[in-house]
């Protein structure tokens, strides 16, 4: 019997395990980088949910500035100075918001049903007169793909703008 070692044999055989551990960790490697980028995604729509949360609790607590939010959207041209200043504030981030889960939702980073529900509360909130009013007078303080989804006549209306107060 011969027992010649053959180191041909066993250089290949240890190519093909080394091979196939790094074909294992880079599979290990991209479910990684998924689940990575996936709770990425997570934290960041929990993110701007808790924002919506935010606002939508400080008008729930505060009854000056429920009564604000509702006069602004029934008629944003009649506030004055400071109420005018306090609502514009207001409905700048609740755009902002708004503009954030946009882009979460053109990226493919929200939930589809989610998504439907913000974006019939935007829309319900865009029906106001006043906040009509102030978007026109606001838009471009928004990315021009946001603006156009919000509503491109209101951008375009002629109306004049003011300063973000």
């Amino acid at each position: 019997m011969n027992h010649a070692v053959n180191w041909e044999a066993i250089s290949a055989i240890g190519q093909v395990v080394g091979a196939l551990a790094v074909v294992i960790s880079l599979i290990y490697l991209a479910s990684q980088v998924r689940s990575s980028a996936r709770e990425t995604r997570r934290a960041a729509m929990r993110s701007t949910l808790d924002a919506l949360t935010r606002l939508a609790r400080d008008t729930t607590n505060n009854a000056d500035l429920a009564e604000l939010r509702n006069r602004g959207f029934r008629d944003f041209e009649s506030l004055e100075d400071t109420d005018r200043a306090r609502f514009s504030s207001y409905m700048h981030s609740t755009f902002r918001v708004a503009e954030d889960v946009y882009y979460q939702h053109s990226d493919g980073h929200l939930d589809p049903h989610r998504w439907r529900g913000l974006e019939t509360l935007l829309r319900d909130v865009n029906k106001a007169p006043g906040v009509q009013a102030w978007w026109r007078s606001h838009s471009q303080y928004f990315t021009e793909k946001f603006v156009k989804f919000v509503g491109p006549d209101a951008a375009d209306s002629g109306l004049p703008r003011t300063t973000l107060s």
